[in-house]
């Protein structure tokens, strides 16, 4: 009888201690230029649904099937210090890349819409859980020309370990390596949501292969949350941080039909994002510049 008592004595003891540990889980509210605030709507601007298929205005009832890269610029040592408004430093370079599938359907009036999402894959640390939506209408659409606008959005979350990643939990809690105190690998969880919309210009140049240059602006609405989940210090860690604000972005690039069925395309995109990194400094501007690309294969 001894064994069953003392392992029945175990487990009611890890109970206990589970239920003994503390749970600090307030909810802040963040200016938009808070550095947490600042890299929430860095990594939202990353996955903005932006209009990279511009060479022209499919039929009703056409489908494309598209596939959609994007380069995720490496954050210095500096921009990574977001956590505790500027004073620790966070896990913020996971994914170099991001990849999302995309299905475009033509509709009637020269309208189209755009599904899009990022599967729950985990690869470099995070699982993402993103689904993005995009209706568009070419306004002007002549052999030469193409005015459109759209409006589109995302809402989904990204779940890693950013607060206490495995490097920093490896190291004594309070040290030099790990001031905050992180006991586990965190399950934090980033809530990427946005709405946006965005005019695009295009000149096609039959000369060069009906080459399609393009510009485009977006004025753009951030709501985004992070919902710290960590272990740091004996107490279980659950603040959520919620903030939200209005951004602009510009984008310039190039498409390219091949064939019939096939178009590439490259845009380079920009978006200005402010940032107070110290009470002591001012607001500065740190933005996001990044490359995309797609390739469109029209199926019907």
């Amino acid at each position: 009888m001894r064994l069953p008592l003392a392992l029945l004595g175990a487990v009611l003891a890890g109970a206990a201690n589970v239920h003994a540990q503390t749970i600090v889980s307030p909810t802040e509210h963040l200016a938009f230029d808070r550095p947490e605030a600042w890299a929430q709507a860095y990594f939202t601007s990353v996955s903005f649904l932006t209009g990279l298929d511009v060479t022209s205005s499919d039929a009703p009832g056409s489908v494309r099937v598209q596939l959609e890269g994007g380069w995720i610029p490496s954050l210095s040592p500096g921009e990574e210090q977001v956590g505790f408004a500027g004073t620790a430093s966070e896990d913020l370079n996971k994914a170099p890349l991001f990849i999302r599938p995309r299905v475009q359907v033509g509709l009637p009036a020269r309208f189209s819409v755009i599904v899009g999402g990022v599967p729950p894959i985990r690869a470099f640390g995070i699982t993402p859980r993103l689904i993005d939506l995009a209706v568009e209408w070419a306004m002007i659409d002549t052999a030469a020309w193409r005015l459109a606008w759209r409006a589109h959005g995302q809402t989904g979350t990204v779940t890693g370990a950013f607060t206490c990643p495995a490097a920093v939990v490896a190291l004594p809690p309070g040290g030099a390596g790990n001031p905050t105190g992180c006991e586990a690998p965190s399950a934090d969880e980033a809530t990427l949501r946005y709405g946006a919309i965005e005019f695009d210009v295009a000149r096609r140049i039959a000369r060069l292969q009906s080459l399609t240059p393009h510009a485009a602006i977006s004025l753009n609405d951030i709501h985004s949350r992070f919902q710290v989940d960590a272990h740091t210090f004996g107490r279980i860690d659950q603040t959520l941080l919620e903030t939200g604000g209005v951004t602009w972005s510009i984008s310039t690039g190039a498409a390219l039909p091949i064939g019939r069925r096939v178009e590439v395309a490259v845009d380079a995109f920009y978006t200005p994002l402010a940032v107070q990194r110290s009470t002591l400094l001012p607001s500065v501007t740190d933005g996001l510049f990044n490359v995309r690309a797609l390739a469109s294969y029209r199926i019907r």
